[in-house]
């Protein structure tokens, strides 16, 4: 082990590019003694050293830690982190004057081969642990951009159990379906999410983008598209989201994944100011009625707002 007792290496076995800047890591264990067992829904700090540049122009190796929603099925003998560049290459931090960005550096420094560490998160009330312990099996899984990586492990769990009693439903949004600059897909595992749709019987995904004016038609029962955001209708008008998907709302368990504005609506203004709104969470419980104890969360940062 390496850091303390918490944590372990892996090696890098390979890379696979979800969109033009979010690639999926398969790690192996470095040795059996560096395997170690995790739950649908949980996370690990993946932590490696990384030069970043600083406001002199001089590069400046640290060791650096940051925590990722683990992508692959607990049966699964490998681990699977997506890593999306959150910063970009070259920034610095005005009030550091150093680059506090992970992921430009990691994608360009760590290579198949590479050890790096991680230290698993073993809290049991994670917000799949329901899941994770069987006493939910009717999912509704509420994904912003970013937040796929757990219904991404639960998929392949479905796969690998076989279990038919374990039915998931994934409302998806993302701004857009192909990236502007290149036209590439700008949704991370779109075409596996696609490919699992026609695999399982068990599992629905509903794409909805928020951005875009045109979308693709799906002749699929488990595949659909939609246009705005959850809870409005394509005419701007309030919609009952869950229930035009789900036929028993009262029944289904909601984890929800995003941002503190895809959650809660509480977004940051340019001058630093909390905005709150509504978000995922306020809807279930308003507009459909959803008991708390039918939802959990995984909250990330603060969405800023661009004017």
């Amino acid at each position: 082990m390496a850091e303390g007792l918490d944590a372990y290496e892996w090696k890098i076995t390979n890379r696979v590019k979800e969109t033009h800047n979010v690639y999926t890591y398969i790690l192996a264990p470095s040795s059996k003694s560096q395997k170690f067992l995790f739950e649908l829904g949980q996370f690990v700090m993946l932590g490696v050293f990384l030069r970043r540049p600083t406001a002199s122009g001089k590069m400046e190796e640290s060791f650096v830690q940051r925590a990722y929603s683990i992508a692959s099925s607990p049966l699964k003998e490998n681990l699977e982190l997506t890593i999306k560049d959150e910063k970009p290459y070259g920034y610095i931090n005005p009030k550091t004057g150093k680059a506090d960005g992970f992921a430009p550096y990691f994608f360009e420094q760590i290579k198949i081969g590479d050890i790096i560490r991680l230290k698993p998160d073993l809290h049991s009330d994670h917000f799949m642990s329901k899941i994770a312990k069987g006493v939910e099996k009717d999912i509704v899984y509420w994904s912003g951009s970013n937040g796929a990586e757990s219904a991404h492990s639960l998929i392949q769990f479905m796969e690998d159990t076989k279990d038919q009693e374990l039915k998931l439903i994934l409302l998806y949004s993302n701004p857009n379906l192909y990236y502007l600059e290149d036209n590439s897909i700008n949704v991370i595992y779109y075409d596996w999410l696609i490919d699992k749709t026609k695999k399982l019987d068990n599992f629905k995904v509903v794409f909805t983008f928020t951005k875009d004016k045109e979308i693709p038609n799906s002749d699929h029962p488990n595949l659909e598209f939609r246009k705005g955001r959850f809870f409005l209708s394509e005419a701007g008008t309030p919609e009952k989201t869950l229930s035009k998907y789900h036929a028993k709302v009262d029944d289904c368990f909601n984890p929800i994944c995003g941002s503190s504005a895809f959650i809660n609506g509480t977004t940051r203004l340019p001058d630093g100011k909390i905005v709150k709104g509504k978000g995922i969470m306020q809807n279930l419980m308003e507009m459909e009625g959803v008991k708390s104890g039918k939802i959990d969360k995984e909250q990330f940062y603060l969405q800023q707002v661009v004017e």
